[in-house]
C-alpha cells in the first residue's frame, strides 16, 4: 500500500476545498426554485373545470408547480410555492400555451385553489384563498364555486343541507358546516323557467375533513362534459 503524507498546508487546502464544495451546493440548493423543504410557504391546486381546454399546468413566476398535467374535472393536489407578489399562469400541458394568468399576492402559511374556467375560445381563471380551518367535531365543511360557464343561476343542496343558492358562474360561497355523513349531492341550474339537475349519490363527507363542491361542464351537454358536479378535498 502506498503511503501518502499530507503537510499541514495540504491538509488545510483540501479541507478548505471540500468546504467551499458544501457551501456551494447548499447554495444551489438554497436557491433552486423548485426545492421548498423546510421552508414556511403557501400551497397551490390546480382544478381544470374547462370542457374543452387542453390539460393545463399551473406555473408561479414561471417555476412549475404541477409535476403532472391536470386534465377536465381533476385537481393537480397542493403543492408549495413562492410567497408574495406573483404571477400565476395556467398553460398547456406543454408549457407552449398560456391559457390563463393572474397577478395574485401569495401569503405565508395559506392554501390556493386556481379554477381553469369558461370554454376554449374564452377561457380564465377563478383564484380562491382555501378555507383550512377545522370545522367542529363531527362536522365537515363544504363550498360551492360555480365553474361551469353556461351555468348563471347554480345551487347545491348537500344531503337537504343548502350550500348555496342562484350563484353565477364564476361565484364562490362561504364555507357552511354540516354534519358528517353518506349523502346525495343535487346541483341544479335555473334558466328561462327550466330547471336542469344532476345528482351525485351516496357521496361520503368525512368527519373534521373541508370540501369545495364546484359546478363543472355545460348545461345542455351530454356525456363527458355535462353539468355535474366535481368534488375537492381541501383537507
Amino acid at each position: 500500500m502506498k503511503k501518502v503524507n499530507l503537510t499541514l498546508k495540504q491538509t488545510l487546502r483540501f479541507a478548505f476545498t471540500g468546504l467551499l464544495a458544501i457551501s456551494l451546493f447548499s447554495s444551489c440548493k438554497k436557491n433552486d426554485p423548485y426545492d421548498f423543504e423546510d421552508t414556511i410557504g403557501a400551497e397551490v391546486n390546480l382544478i381544470n373545470a374547462s370542457p374543452d381546454a387542453p390539460a393545463a399546468q399551473l406555473y408561479v413566476e414561471d417555476v412549475l408547480r404541477t409535476p403532472t398535467s391536470v386534465t377536465f374535472g381533476q385537481a393537480s393536489g397542493y403543492f408549495k410555492t413562492l410567497l408574495g407578489d406573483q404571477d400565476v399562469i395556467i398553460k398547456s400541458a406543454s408549457g407552449d400555451a398560456t391559457l390563463s394568468s393572474s397577478h395574485v399576492q401569495i401569503d405565508a402559511l395559506n392554501n390556493y385553489t386556481f379554477f381553469l374556467v369558461g370554454q376554449n375560445s374564452s377561457l380564465g381563471m377563478i383564484t380562491v384563498t382555501d378555507d383550512v380551518t377545522a370545522p367542529a367535531a363531527g362536522k365537515v365543511k363544504i363550498r360551492f364555486v360555480n365553474a361551469s360557464p353556461n351555468a348563471a343561476s347554480a345551487s347545491l343542496v348537500v344531503g337537504g343541507n343548502v350550500i348555496a343558492s342562484n350563484q353565477n358562474f364564476r361565484s364562490v360561497s362561504p364555507s357552511v358546516e354540516v354534519t358528517a355523513g353518506t349523502y346525495a349531492v343535487v346541483l341544479t341550474n335555473v334558466a328561462g323557467g327550466t330547471t336542469t339537475a344532476n345528482t351525485t349519490a351516496n357521496t361520503v363527507f368525512q368527519s373534521g375533513k373541508i370540501y369545495t363542491v364546484y359546478a363543472k361542464g355545460l348545461v345542455g351537454s351530454n356525456g363527458t362534459t355535462g353539468f355535474t358536479a366535481g368534488i375537492f378535498n381541501n383537507k
